[in-house]
């Protein structure tokens, strides 16, 4: 059986994102058990390769229009074209794309069908795509769906990366053959340092990481975290918030005479990790769309305590009071769920320890790889009988 794959993905590394990483992941762990990967992106960076390998994976990136660039990428058809002849269909056996609203979707999508190649699409997201613009919004929900619409035309099976993500796949008549969870690598755990603990050993260490962004809930942990501390006066308590975004410049700017409240910027993956090794309590706010956000496995693996918002599949790894804390995300839920964590050491360590192990039992890469690679035997049994 022919073990080379097809991806479409809007963007891949060096772009950073959940869709990215969860790509790059899956692909590596497919790698492992005997796969190709061809990977058709587009270009973000006008400074990287039309194509490149690394590994096994070839990626190929397609010129995009100017216009919504780093947001939503907007195929160059007709500089494209040149790089899309390159692909030989012919060598494929099986074929995912990613996310509905993406363009890449819809070509990958149509291509394969063209070439009698079945289709998965995995869905990454809980609730309509925004931009933070009503107007922009309205008009982009007509157009999600009218996209969706015409890429079920091309499409074979459908997988969520959370449980939540197949019930939001509902919403456009569409049933799901089951979960192709995100996930991580248990052995990652063995990248972390112990570079961050320089932070006072009596301090309890509180993390944000993540994309500084109003949607990303940055703004009502920080106004949690200074009310924790007017209440809370004699305990010694630090925010570390870990990330880029439009919104850090203001938000380092406001916090720089405040010494409890420290801004990293972005770091690598090793640092993420060594820095929840240091962390006590990970916050993860959002009020976005996640499918399942990486961010709540890397720091559940690393033994971190979680305060996190019930987006996309974060239930499923918060599965109750006894793995972590599920708050609506406003102030005062932020405010409450820190204080009793900080105050309640036991179960803080509890609920670290008990989310590490449900991690690591059941969100990992190889068995995802191994659920992919079913269904591809699956559906190539099929087409020979």
């Amino acid at each position: 059986m022919a073990k080379n794959i097809l991806i479409w993905t809007g963007y891949f590394i060096p772009h950073l994102g959940g869709v990215e990483r969860y790509v790059d992941k899956l692909t590596a762990a497919l790698e492992k058990i005997g796969y190709q990967c061809t990977i058709v992106t587009t270009a973000h960076d006008n400074n990287l390769p039309s194509k490149e390998t690394i590994g096994t994976r070839t990626i190929y990136r397609l010129p995009t229009h100017n216009i919504f660039k780093q947001r939503y990428p907007i195929i160059n058809r007709r500089q494209s074209s040149s790089i899309v002849s390159e692909i030989n269909f012919d060598s494929f056996s099986f074929c995912i794309v990613n996310t509905r609203f993406h363009l890449t979707s819809l070509l990958g999508a149509r291509l394969a069908k063209k070439h009698g190649i079945k289709v998965a699409l995995i869905e990454h997201g809980t609730a309509h795509f925004s931009v933070g613009n009503k107007l922009l919004d309205f008009f982009g929900l007509i157009y999600e769906h009218i996209l969706t619409t015409i890429v079920k035309r091309y499409v074979d099976y459908y997988y969520g990366v959370s449980q939540n993500c197949n019930k939001w796949l509902r919403h456009f008549s569409i049933s799901a053959e089951g979960v192709w969870y995100n996930a991580i690598d248990p052995k990652d755990k063995l990248l972390a340092t112990n570079k961050y603990n320089y932070f006072d050993k009596r301090e309890i260490v509180v993390t944000y990481a993540g994309r500084i962004i109003k949607e990303k809930g940055i703004i009502n942990l920080l106004q949690a975290f200074d009310k924790v501390r007017s209440e809370m006066p004699g305990q010694k308590i630090r925010l570390v918030v870990a990330g880029d975004g439009p919104l850090k410049n203001e938000l380092e700017a406001r916090y720089a005479d405040n010494s409890s409240v420290q801004f990293l910027g972005k770091i690598n993956f090793d640092d993420i990790l060594s820095l929840f090794k240091r962390t006590d309590i990970f916050v993860h706010p959002s009020l976005y769309p996640e499918g399942l956000p990486t961010v709540i496995l890397e720091a559940g693996l690393m033994q971190t305590a979680i305060i996190a918002t019930p987006r996309g599949g974060t239930e499923e790894v918060i599965v109750d009071k006894y793995h972590g804390t599920i708050v609506d995300g406003s102030v005062d839920s932020l405010r409450l769920a820190l204080m009793e964590m900080i105050q309640n050491e036991p179960m803080r360590k509890k609920s670290a320890s008990n989310v590490k192990k449900r991690i690591e039992d059941i969100f990992s890469w190889q068995s995802v790889a191994q659920c992919v690679d079913n269904k591809i035997k699956e559906s190539i049994q099929c087409l020979k009988q």
